[in-house]
């Protein structure tokens, strides 16, 4: 079927032809042509005015995006693709327009006009085109060179570009009629060559009253070794000559820049640039770094103690599992479910229970009939004695028949959440050592309408039950605490340093010594904390600890140097048998040491034994209030990756 609204013209020819008795070929055709040149440029025209509303929309879509950029950062970043495709979106449409019509314009002769006029439309497209190709080379070479044109530069720029864009009409407009006409052939040739000559040229000459500002965008581009040829290659006498030549250098760097602000928003790709330059700078980073033990250190320090001084609160990162655990509690309460249990799983040092502080101090003021009781269970408190009495004493509840209990005095009961923290000293991973957990389980699968169980542990634990009782079978409703994000770990650290009055310093590693960033505190810190945040698997615990072993503290300032992971090679040197240990205390987060030869199997001594290279290797810490042994914020994701490649956990 061939292309249809050609043969409209010539169809109206024929019945003005018939009319008024026109018989000549030669007319009908010139007429015919003479009609589908006007409607062809009347589409044109109109297609241009509405590509140009197609422009308006886009950009009215940018600023939708940048409105819900604030709660998703791969939407603040998509808007600069957005941004950066607006203005070249019209012309995008005309050239993809003009490339599917000129194919489907030979199949009548009342179109020849037609297609003789396509090299018109294509030079309109072309001379848009190169113009804000011209502009954009200008602004991005003046801010490689750290100048930001504003106001009547850039009103300059934008008019040399249309200058010479126009001068290019000439070559273009000659090879595209040869191309018209004869596209092969010595002819064609020539003025293609003219083209890329004249497109030579023209780059020289536009960058020309900027040559040094294209000098040091080079400069800043290559390495330092390389200045004194940059220099001796753009000096005046050769710059229109060499400068279109070295451009590609500065567009792969433009388009780098590009490319790192798009997929700046993505995790995986923070996490692969801080990763690269670690890998660059290892020679900077002391892997044996210790935390500052001078007295100004120390007095910074206790401002990230999980107790600041003076008794202040410690600062609150809304990371969005607060609300999360506050929107089932609702529904509860609002009669729109019937689930009364939450169970929230998530890292040691994750902010499970500071969050659970937050949503009892909230609902004590926003829902005073609720009756809030907060406990955190003691270390293996394993028995299903020990865990009935425990949950009886905090609900002042005899629980004499168990679940049967609860059932029968659910109606006299008020409102009641029941906040039970570090329930991984519920279970222990032996024979016997599961009922305590059994116990519980059967409490919340009780049918209750007052009461709701919020259940807080560790995720190594869960894991472990989830292998053991199977997911589905023990708590319907499971949140799994997510990592922070980068800023929100920047916001967890600089809202307890703001509070020390300490001037903030960074590192000549991770300043950028040359280009437009050149001393760029705002770009260090991003810098820094995409290194930190991939140093502590997002991690709010580890990323303190991390953060006072990369600092220096003085008294008015605090320099912070490159963050200092734990060497791993104290972990490859460990045989099976203190893996085995280091796995269980992992798996419960705690153990004492016959809890250990318990759950190992393993004896005593060699458990002693274990512990005690943990404790010189630095990544096992028996706590000072229990005794009782965990792993070290600092070793904690290193062991637990260790781990994971030995096929010792379960997560």
């Amino acid at each position: 079927m061939g292309f249809s609204w050609p043969r409209a013209p010539r169809e109206v020819i024929e019945a003005l032809q018939s009319f008024y008795g026109i018989a000549d070929t030669t007319t009908l055709n010139l007429a015919g042509n003479a009609l589908a040149l006007l409607i062809g440029v009347a589409l044109f025209v109109l297609l241009a005015k509405g590509s140009q509303r197609a422009r308006g929309g886009l950009l009215a879509l940018h600023s939708r995006v940048l409105q819900l950029g604030s709660e998703r950062r791969w939407l603040w970043n998509l808007s600069r693709l957005v941004a950066g495709l607006a203005p070249l979106l019209p012309w995008l449409i005309l050239a993809l327009a003009i490339t599917l019509v000129a194919p489907l314009l030979d199949q009548s002769l009342s179109t020849r006009w037609l297609i003789w006029a396509l090299p018109i439309a294509k030079l309109y497209v072309l001379f848009g085109v190169q113009r804000l190709v011209g502009e954009w080379l200008i602004l991005r070479v003046a801010q490689g060179a750290g100048h930001y044109m504003q106001g009547d530069q850039a009103d300059q720029a934008g008019q040399r570009a249309r200058r010479l864009s126009l001068a290019l009409m000439l070559p273009w407009g000659l090879f595209l009629v040869v191309a018209q006409v004869r596209p092969d052939g010595p002819v064609h040739d020539i003025l293609a060559a003219l083209v890329a000559l004249s497109l030579y040229a023209a780059v020289g000459r536009l960058l020309a009253p900027r040559s040094e500002e294209y000098v040091l965008c080079l400069q800043s581009i290559l390495p330092s070794r390389l200045d004194p040829l940059a220099e001796a290659l753009l000096r005046r006498g050769l710059f229109h000559w060499t400068a279109p030549l070295l451009l590609p250098v500065a567009l792969v760097y433009f388009a780098t820049r590009y490319l790192d602000r798009l997929f700046a928003g993505f995790d995986a790709y923070l996490r692969l640039k801080a990763r690269w330059f670690r890998l660059r700078n290892r020679g900077e980073e002391d892997e044996d770094a210790e935390v500052d033990e001078s007295q100004a250190a120390r007095d910074y320090q206790r401002w990230f103690a999980a107790e600041l001084p003076d008794g202040e609160p410690a600062p609150f990162i809304d990371t969005g599992l607060l609300e999360a655990m506050n929107k089932s509690i609702r529904r509860w309460r609002e009669d729109r479910t019937d689930e009364n249990t939450l169970l929230v799983a998530g890292e040691k040092g994750g902010g499970k229970s500071l969050a659970a502080g937050r949503l009892v101090a909230s609902l004590a003021k926003d829902d005073p009939d609720l009756r809030v009781v907060s406990l955190r269970v003691p270390p293996k408190t394993l028995s299903p004695e020990a865990v009935t009495d425990l949950i009886a004493e905090a609900l002042d509840e005899d629980l004499a028949e168990g679940p049967a209990s609860l059932v029968k005095t659910d109606a006299d009961r008020p409102p009641t959440l029941l906040v039970l923290d570090e329930c991984q000293n519920v279970f222990l991973s032996r024979i016997g050592g599961l009922d305590g957990w059994r116990t519980l389980l059967r409490l919340t699968n009780a049918r209750l309408d007052n009461l709701f169980w919020l259940i807080l542990l560790n995720n190594q634990s869960w894991a472990y039950l989830c292998n053991v009782f199977g997911r589905e079978y023990q708590f319907r409703n499971a949140l799994k605490v997510k990592r922070w994000s980068p800023a929100e770990i920047r916001s967890l650290i600089l809202s307890r340093h703001h509070r020390t009055e300490l001037r903030l310093r960074y590192d000549e590693v991770l300043l950028s010594s040359r280009g437009p960033d050149a001393g760029n505190v705002r770009n260090a810190e991003q810098r820094y904390f995409s290194l930190l945040w991939d140093a502590c698997r997002g991690n709010p615990m580890t990323a303190l600890r991390l953060w006072q072993t990369s600092v220096k503290v003085s008294r008015r300032e605090v320099l912070v140097g490159l963050p200092s992971l734990p060497p791993s090679s104290a972990m490859d040197k460990s045989g099976e048998n203190l893996l085995f240990v280091y796995a269980a205390i992992a798996t419960h987060e705690n153990l004492s040491g016959d809890e250990i030869v318990a759950v190992t199997h393993l004896s005593e001594n060699v458990v002693r034994y274990a512990l005690k290279a943990g404790f010189d290797a630095g990544f096992i810490r028996a706590s000072e209030d229990d005794g009782r042994y965990r792993l070290v914020p600092l070793w904690y994701h290193a062991m637990i990756t260790h781990l994971n490649r030995k096929n010792l956990l379960h997560e």
